[in-house]
């Protein structure tokens, strides 16, 4: 059964640097336009899609035409945010709205910001810049050259460091401490396993897998806990969510963890029920 994503953007070398150079050269709207062409075949060659396909047809309750329709939509939205990324690498600049600011911008100390693959969370790296504290985000080390250079080179401008992590080194691990004790925000994705040990939670009815180890990050460091979402509301326009998770500080670390883990794929729901076509987990999260 498939369930790992390997965490590489889709492309060759030279693709990629095509769509940097096209960017440069074309509008937003003209880049979108023509993603309609190449999403049915991408749609087609994809063993990914059926795992879209048990979302809106089994967790949703939509029939197989309307499920079809839905997973066409939410690809197309995957392949904006995958395009917006490009755009930022040839200097396109979006308007961006943050709710809850001061969760953000106003912490004295360290914490810890968890984020999903609901929206384009890579967007708040490139314009959530924050000039008083060095944000460091855990970042998969397989990504193409194209990509980790111009991500590292974007995210470097805000203040950014990227924590590259590797299969078999655990490297990035000694560095999550420094990182918290020094005042600094460390950044992570929560809702895809990567082959590491899971935590198991409710969401959309059933039974579903988080990584372990995110949450038991957050509940031995005893940081605060600032959950992120970036949603693309216009072709221009992103809207960031913060909020706050808490956890009872009398429990053991894995009862911690385990409220951290309930919160958080709480809040998941809501942001997947409300947007549905940006809820980019394309896997068997269930394991069905």
């Amino acid at each position: 059964m498939e369930q790992n994503w390997s965490g590489k953007t889709g492309g060759t070398y030279r693709m990629q640097r095509a769509l940097v150079w096209l960017f440069r050269h074309t509008s937003l709207r003209f880049v979108y336009g023509i993603t309609h062409f190449w999403i049915v075949w991408y749609i087609l060659v994809r063993p990914t899609v059926r795992h879209g396909a048990y979302l809106f047809h089994r967790r949703r309750g939509r029939n197989r035409l309307q499920a079809s329709v839905d997973v066409y939509r939410s690809f197309y939205s995957f392949a904006k945010a995958i395009m917006d990324r490009f755009a930022v690498y040839a200097g396109y600049e979006f308007d961006i709205k943050v709710k809850n600011p001061e969760l953000y911008y106003d912490r004295k100390a360290g914490f810890v910001m968890l984020f999903s693959h609901v929206g384009n969370t890579e967007m708040a790296g490139y314009f959530l810049k924050t000039p008083d504290k060095r944000l460091h985000i855990l970042a998969y080390g397989g990504e193409s050259p194209v990509v980790m250079a111009h991500r590292a080179k974007v995210l470097e401008l805000n203040n950014i460091d990227m924590i590259t992590i590797y299969p078999n080194d655990m490297s990035h691990i000694y560095r999550i401490n420094d990182v918290l004790q020094a005042g600094d925000i460390l950044a992570f994705g929560a809702d895809r396993l990567m082959g590491e040990k899971a935590i198991a939670t409710r969401f959309m009815g059933s039974e579903a897998k988080l990584p372990a180890g995110a949450f038991q990050i957050c509940a031995s460091m005893k940081h605060p806990v600032l959950l992120v979402f970036v949603i693309k509301e216009s072709d221009r326009d992103y809207h960031v969510y913060c909020e706050e998770l808490k956890a009872d500080s009398s429990l053991p670390r894995q009862e911690r963890a385990q409220q951290l883990a309930d919160q958080y794929a709480e809040r998941l729901e809501q942001m997947a029920l409300r947007y549905p076509y940006q809820w980019f987990n394309f896997y068997d999260f269930w394991q069905k």
